[in-house]
């Protein structure tokens, strides 16, 4: 497309410039709001420090909040030893000395953590759980760096979770430069059933090789599978499999996984408080979700009451327990137990009790010495309803640090961006809109014709209308129902035209679209769809240190890196 002098001088002065690695400064970032559909108010208040967020969390994320959070993380008694030797243990099983070495940190009476989290997605998951990852490591080494006193990262995976549609797939970008979704579909249906119960069988080989051929060819990809066939392999766990991926690439994260046998004994107090005391989360969360509602904000999780939220699992199942009159029931089967009971069972079989969404923070709280947690707006808005639960079972609260959000733009991406002067944002919209806009754009004589058609309908009709309205007044509604079939009809030429000229620079479109799916695919953030496997066998196994260096863990914004 030929601009003129001044669209040159426009376009330089509104498009955005993307940062090559070599350059020191901070990433190009993007204002959440920016969004086509931004995180919630109470996340964003919490970032910026605006509106009645901080009622609802206990401090803020700047250097001095963390300091007193790791303070407050030291005030009650853990059992140290036992966590550290069992993390210890799991670290060396997954061939991890140094996050072993970390992991035995834990015993010292002065360590506390730096802990994030995710469902145990299919290769990994998206992006944003790497960064999750990398914010846990960086945050870590900065409060050790100035507390001075050991900080370990921390990285929760949730292995009791039972969902498993929502972590059975990941997309990734394909070779023909659009996205395809990878999933997969074990022989047996798993549904219903913890990732640590979901045993990897040999359909995993035939997928993995499908994702072979699905991402572009070259050493980076077979290094990189290569790696990510060694974790996923049937036989382990899904939730083996993840950690072990994880681990693999980050060798000082301490990967905890909850369903260790050893690790259930120690959480065992949290939940039977739970149980004893007939859910006080619930009680708590359905008050602080209305003080929410009263600021103006949203409930995270809508609380039901007559549920603990606690999860056993029974019958081949993780089911939640529903409490009325003192008598708890297993849900989904006929069983029916006394509070008595249900804790004698917990003390036999604490492997088979795992918390729900407004529990698990706070087993891991109790666990941990947790100075801050890594979180994603979900998390942060999950914290606000679960607050007064702390202060009720005498856990100190953790700092809550918003985790690192990045979109990363390849070379190809960001010359297709600036030289059709195109933001991101741009790309959250409906494509063919923006195919249309650049086909007449392109073509401005046309758009320049129809708009000279469009003003002498206007005009020379709105005479008709007047001149008519003078004999019968009756016929100028008749004129302008004319004028309106006439403008209708000139409108769908241009649609016509539009077309045509779109199918002209096909090349073009096609490169509009492949953008969009490596940028915003389907209108959503990189981060959020994408697997980070896919990046890594185009960027190779070095991009993870790359990242580490210039994702910015203190940003309130989101950050666009340029690889």
């Amino acid at each position: 497309m030929e601009r003129t002098a001044r669209e040159k001088r426009t376009f330089r002065k509104n498009r955005m410039t993307y940062n090559p690695p070599a350059m020191a400064a901070p990433p190009v970032s993007l204002d959440y709001g920016s969004f086509r559909e931004p995180p919630g108010r109470l996340f964003l208040d919490y970032l910026r420090g605006e509106g009645g967020a901080a009622r609802f969390f206990e401090g803020g994320f700047e250097a001095q909040d963390l300091a007193a959070a790791a303070t407050r993380a030291l005030a009650i008694e853990r059992p140290r030893a036992a966590l550290a030797a069992a993390l210890a243990r799991q670290q060396e099983a997954r061939g991890a000395p140094e996050a072993a070495r970390d992991a035995r940190r834990l015993g010292d009476p002065s360590s506390v953590a730096v802990v994030t989290g995710q469902q145990a997605v299919l290769f990994g998951g998206p992006l944003l759980v790497l960064y999750k990852a990398l914010g846990a490591v960086k945050l870590a080494a900065e409060l050790e760096a100035s507390r001075g006193a050991p900080v370990v990262p921390v990285f929760w995976v949730a292995s009791d979770d039972h969902d498993f549609e929502e972590v059975r797939a990941v997309d990734v970008p394909d070779r023909a430069g659009g996205v395809t979704s990878v999933r997969y579909a074990p022989a047996v249906d798993p549904s219903g059933r913890p990732a640590w119960d979901i045993a990897l069988d040999s359909s995993i080989e035939t997928l993995l090789g499908g994702l072979r051929q699905t991402l572009p060819e070259g050493q980076l990809r077979d290094e990189i599978l290569d790696r990510v066939e060694r974790c996923y392999r049937p036989g382990p766990s899904l939730s083996d499999a993840f950690a072990r991926l994880l681990a693999s690439l980050l060798p000082s994260l301490v990967i905890l996984d909850p369903a260790d046998a050893a690790l259930k004994a120690l959480m065992a107090p949290v939940l039977r408080r739970e149980i004893e005391e007939g859910s006080p989360t619930t009680r708590l969360a359905l008050t602080a979700g209305a003080a929410l509602e009263a600021a103006g904000y949203h409930e995270q999780v809508v609380v039901r009451d007559g549920f603990l939220n606690v999860f056993v699992v029974e019958s081949g199942a993780r089911r939640a327990l529903a409490i009325e009159d003192g008598v708890l029931e297993v849900r989904g089967t006929e069983r029916r137990l006394s509070v008595a009971d249900a804790i004698a069972w917990l003390e036999r079989e604490p492997t088979v009790f795992s918390a729900g969404a407004l529990l698990r923070p706070l087993v891991q709280d109790a666990l941990l010495p947790t100075a801050a947690y890594v979180g994603g707006p979900a998390e942060l808005a999950y914290h606000a309803q679960i607050g007064p639960s702390y202060a009720h079972f005498g856990i100190p609260r953790p700092a809550l640090v918003p985790r690192p959000g990045a979109t990363l733009v390849e070379p190809a991406q960001a010359r297709a961006l600036e030289a059709e002067g195109l933001t991101l944002q741009d790309l959250q919209g409906d494509p063919e809109a923006l195919l249309s806009r650049w086909a007449r754009e392109s073509h401005p004589e046309i758009d320049e014709a129809f708009a000279r058609a469009r003003a002498a309908i206007e005009r020379e009709l709105h005479g008709v209308e007047d001149a008519l309205g003078a004999v019968d007044p009756t016929l100028r509604a008749a004129a302008d129902a004319a004028k309106g079939r006439a403008l209708h009809q000139l409108e769908g030429l241009l649609e016509k035209a539009t077309r045509a000229l779109k199918k002209r620079d096909q090349a073009r479109a096609d490169r509009l679209r492949r953008t969009r799916d490596l940028l915003f695919p389907s209108g959503e953030p990189q981060e959020r769809r994408l697997a980070f496997v896919a990046f890594l066998a185009r960027r190779g196994i070095s991009l993870v240190d790359e990242l580490r260096e210039r994702l910015d863990v203190h940003a309130r914004v989101h950050q666009v890196i340029s690889l």
